[in-house]
């Protein structure tokens, strides 16, 4: 029997789409990265030949990167392989291009040296390195559309004249408030440099380098600051799990009254550890979340842990948003008690 005429076991089949589907991961990243998906989005199709040359890219690895987001449905290549149109699963792909990047561009090195800590003698030290910069991007993605319509929503009955974003990444959150609320001054907080320098390209590309200031501090350690004083609304979003385990997270978040003296309302979301969930019944984003966060020692608290903190720290609900994708995930509007 030839190679052409193959035919895999369901058994076989199945391992051969866990395979396949890591190889389709990276490409998914990789492509958007390059503006390949975009250029699909636009045009429905792309050229080989045509949007190699304009990218400046290898026409063998972009017919590669598209061989790949084949074998999922993503794309469908013509028959001589020189073009490729959008397929099937090319819209939720596209939607959900941010996790990929997240998981394969900005945690990739951890997953590639994944082996080497496992055992306890390998984790020591500074033994996990993320790229601060793509998760910026990929987050940045995430929030833009899955968390920022709801806030937007949440926002509506709320006032403000200066707003801190806690883990700011690319500031992409701010310049979206500042649009918002054109009366409105915005502070971004991020501990990564790799994150303000994102920060910093976005604020200039969106002309706010007059209304938007940039700090580079540790959220988990902030000490009250003159530019902090007039903070009347604090944001924070897909960082929250970092104020954990629970003592950790009942000193930050007390601390940030603080810190904020004049703050009336701090609005944080976050996706939290799944419950009921077992075996293949993960959906997206949920298994990549849990594993590299254990790879890397951080605790994720369930919905209801997170409910149980909040008075003892001395912050009340005064409204939510609960978030479909990612799974367990939500948005509270906290005041203080």
């Amino acid at each position: 029997m030839g190679t052409a005429e193959q035919r895999l076991s369901e058994e076989a089949q199945y391992c051969a789409d866990t395979f396949n589907g890591a190889i389709a991961s990276a490409a998914i990243s990789a492509a958007w990265e390059i503006g390949l998906l975009d250029e699909l989005e636009r045009a429905g199709r792309v050229g080989i030949a045509e949007f190699s040359a304009t990218a400046g890219a290898d026409p063998g690895v972009v017919r590669a990167l598209l061989v790949a987001l084949s074998s999922r449905r993503i794309v469908t290549l013509g028959p001589e392989r020189t073009e490729a149109a959008t397929g099937a699963g090319f819209a939720d792909a596209y939607r959900t291009k941010g996790f990929f990047y997240w998981l394969t561009r900005g945690c990739g090195e951890l997953l590639t040296t994944l082996p080497a800590k496992v055992l306890e003698h390998d984790r020591e030290g500074d033994f996990v390195r993320r790229d601060s910069r793509a998760i910026s991007v990929a987050c940045r993605n995430i929030a833009r559309t899955f968390f920022d319509p709801p806030l937007r929503k949440l926002l509506e009955t709320v006032e403000c004249t200066t707003v801190a974003d806690l883990g700011c990444g690319s500031s992409d959150r701010l310049i979206m408030l500042a649009d918002l609320m054109p009366e409105t001054r915005g502070i971004g907080i991020d501990v990564a440099a790799g994150a303000i320098t994102v920060s910093k390209e976005a604020i200039a590309a969106a002309g706010m380098e007059d209304r938007i200031a940039l700090v580079q501090d540790d959220v988990l350690n902030l000490s009250p600051r003159d530019e902090y004083a007039d903070v009347d609304l604090l944001t924070c979003f897909l960082m929250g799990h970092d104020f954990w385990p629970r003592d950790n997270a009942v000193t930050t978040l007390r601390r940030l009254r603080e810190t904020f003296p004049n703050a009336k309302n701090l609005v944080i979301g976050d996706t939290c550890r799944s419950t009921g969930v077992h075996g293949p019944e993960h959906g997206m984003f949920t298994l990549g979340f849990e594993t590299v966060h254990t790879v890397m020692d951080q605790y994720i608290p369930t919905l209801d842990e997170w409910s149980s903190v909040l008075e003892e720290s001395g912050w009340r609900i005064a409204d939510r948003r609960m978030i479909d994708l990612p799974a367990f995930s939500f948005i509270y509007r906290l005041t203080p008690a």
